[in-house]
């Protein structure tokens, strides 16, 4: 049921963790530092969670119908019947063509979180750092915003409806790379809303269009 929608780099862990090594990991934590490593690069991932695919047409406003990327349908509640709790809907849940990243509940009847992967695709540029920001590609390249930022980013992923980004900056032994995983909080056609999985920040973007910093 679940496959890689299109960023094997995380999804399919082989890419990422050729970089980034392995070591035994906490269940609710998406990535472990080693301390004692200067490189702060060694990351941890348990498997991917979430369920890949499209809206079908039997979407409604009580639940959504989820085609995954191997043709199975999935009927899931918006709202947990055993709970009465909301699911985490990120982006817009409106076109048939956009792909999703789906976390189901333990019983596979309801909606945990969905996130809208093409609203996520665009140009984020962040609220409160001048050179914060990033352009996202759907084949998985991505864009500093500022080309001063003192850093490059490589790749993109998801993993359990997070964004991780492949970042390259400049360490104490020269260039290092490095996986920044942020939570997705919330997201709208023009607002990005993430929590550092580092140092827990929340940081706040809006959407731009590249003539506002040069299309490169």
């Amino acid at each position: 049921m679940k496959k890689s929608l299109l960023f094997s780099f995380v999804l399919g862990m082989s890419g990422l963790m050729s970089v980034v090594g392995c070591m035994d990991g906490s269940k609710n934590k998406d990535y472990v530092e080693n301390e004692n490593i200067e490189n702060d690069s060694v990351v941890a991932y348990p498997a991917d969670s979430a369920i890949y695919g499209h809206l079908g047409e039997e979407t409604g406003m009580s639940c959504i119908q989820l085609i995954t990327e191997n043709g199975d349908s999935l009927t899931l509640n918006k709202t947990d019947e055993n709970t009465g709790e909301d699911g985490l809907i990120l982006g817009e849940i409106a076109n048939y063509t956009d792909r999703y990243a789906v976390i189901v509940t333990p019983d596979s009847q309801s909606i945990k979180t969905a996130l809208n992967v093409n609203q996520l695709v665009s140009n984020w540029k962040s609220v409160t750092d001048p050179v914060g920001g990033f352009r996202l590609f759907l084949n998985g390249k991505v864009k500093t915003i500022n080309e001063q930022a003192g850093f490059k980013y490589n790749k993109w992923g998801l993993y359990n409806c997070k964004l991780v980004l492949l970042t390259e900056i400049n360490g104490q032994h020269g260039a290092e790379t490095r996986n920044d995983t942020l939570e997705i909080l919330s997201l709208t056609l023009d607002s990005l809303t993430v929590r550092h999985s580092r140092d827990m920040k929340i940081e706040k973007f809006y959407s731009i269009k590249p003539d506002e910093y040069g299309d490169r």
